[in-house]
């Protein structure tokens, strides 16, 4: 799932606009699906901003972003069981109503086929979703393929992550913030740093939650880790049954919460999930889950122009040659 930006930085030979305190780094790759083409293509679209393919696989409908001959995973439902989460980072990013058990406005960034805003709206009572992409084809396709629904308390906006967020007012606030926001591979910096956190914490609710997808297995894990601790008074991860992804919950509450009290969230959030959040709660990594040595938080300095400029240049469709996409590599 994804809503795009502009990098951050003043990386050689990236064209990027602004200035960026630490590495040159784009961010965390996104989990590759395949090298090959899917069997059923269902439609194929080349936006401004992607070539999204959505593909069907007997019961299992997927939607894709393609990069480089590559196929990424964006969103998958399986229609054998609909209202349940396929992918095992959307159950662990349930993790948010450990802390935030009774949401009442909940806000995602990227949006991707809207499994994991369906999922929710179809199960918690009364909730209010604000979904944000980029890319008005992904919420096209989203709505034709993956059953959005048309309903007032579901809204869906074709918007940069930052913008949004900035623009919007900030009471009442969202009680939850779901990150899962990628472009093409990585992740836009302007949506990984401090300044953008800050924003965000602005707009939560006094009992708000931030939940972040994380890839812990790259170089910038503890960059974001690092930049998260920085932002917010509490923090929690959780790590996927694969141990390949990490769900980080930020709080803008002082205290810590206890064991005991995430426990109670988990029983009293219970009855609208179809998985155990009581086995979610024990997947709680008590430690800290990287290395400070050399982390660095995360800062921009964009003016709005420059953002504005940001955004038009790094959210045009990576093709062939003319991709710089790159996994880190230090």
């Amino acid at each position: 799932m994804r809503s795009a930006g502009a990098g951050v930085g003043a990386a050689a030979g990236l064209g990027l606009w602004g200035t960026w305190g630490g590495p040159a780094w784009l961010g965390e790759p996104r989990a590759v699906a395949s090298l090959a083409p899917p069997d059923r293509v269902l439609e194929e679209v080349e936006s401004p901003f992607n070539h999204i393919v959505v593909a069907r696989n007997g019961d299992v409908v997927t939607m894709y972003f393609v990069v480089d001959g590559v196929y990424y995973i964006e969103s998958r439902v399986d229609r054998s069981h609909p209202k349940s989460l396929d992918l095992d980072y959307t159950r662990t990013m349930m993790a948010g109503f450990l802390m935030q058990p009774r949401p009442t406005r909940l806000l995602m960034i990227g949006f991707g086929g809207g499994q994991i805003s369906n999922y929710l709206f179809e199960r918690v009572p009364g909730l209010e979703i604000d979904g944000v992409d980029i890319d008005p084809e992904v919420i096209r396709l989203a709505r034709k393929y993956f059953d959005v629904p048309d309903d007032p308390r579901y809204r869906t906006h074709a918007a940069d992550g930052r913008l949004f967020v900035e623009q919007a007012a900030t009471e009442p606030g969202w009680d939850m913030i779901l990150l899962d926001a990628f472009r093409g591979v990585f992740v836009p910096l302007h949506l990984k740093t401090r300044e953008y956190y800050q924003t965000l914490l602005e707009h939560l609710s006094p009992q708000g939650v931030v939940v972040a997808n994380l890839h812990n297995a790259t170089p910038m894990y503890k960059h974001d880790r690092t930049t998260f601790a920085d932002a917010f008074p509490q923090g929690y991860s959780f790590h996927t049954e694969r141990g390949r992804q990490t769900i980080f919950v930020a709080s803008a509450d002082a205290e810590r919460m206890s064991t005991y009290q995430m426990r109670a969230n988990a029983e009293l959030a219970q009855p609208a999930f179809d998985f155990d959040l009581r086995g979610l709660a024990a997947r709680w990594y008590l430690g800290e889950d990287w290395d400070r040595g050399g982390a660095q938080v995360l800062h921009d300095d964009f003016t709005p122009e420059q953002l504005q400029q940001g955004i038009e240049r790094h959210n045009e469709s990576c093709r062939g040659e003319d991709c710089e996409y790159a996994y880190p590599t230090k």
